[in-house]
């Protein structure tokens, strides 16, 4: 059953390192993280992405070489973030940074 608020979740990877992502109230991912040592570091980006996410300055599009569009949610010191999901279009991905910048603000932490 899908949550009917937005979310990031901390969890461990295979790796042992530490990753966010920030999942829209439908239960798409929305925003990836890197990885982290520590969960605390993980949780300390999440508050970036939150101070980050509602300037439209902090957005970097891209194009993948096989023509799918992705961004970076980049912090004011140029340190990536986060980074979206592929998309088909370039409008599907602004509708997916516009779903970043909507959910970033009232996600809770899992």
């Amino acid at each position: 059953m899908a949550s009917t608020t937005s979310r990031f979740e901390v969890f461990a990877g295979k790796n042992g390192k530490f990753y966010f992502r920030l999942k829209a109230a439908s239960g798409e991912i929305i925003l990836s993280s890197q990885a982290y040592e520590v969960r605390s570091s993980a949780r300390r980006a999440i508050q970036s992405v939150r101070d980050h996410a509602s300037d439209a300055a902090c957005y970097q599009t891209k194009t993948m070489k096989n023509g799918k569009s992705y961004f970076l949610l980049v912090a004011r010191n140029s340190k990536v973030i986060g980074t979206s999901q592929p998309y088909a279009s370039p409008q599907a991905m602004k509708k997916g940074i516009e779903a970043v910048k909507k959910a970033a603000a009232k996600a809770g932490i899992e």
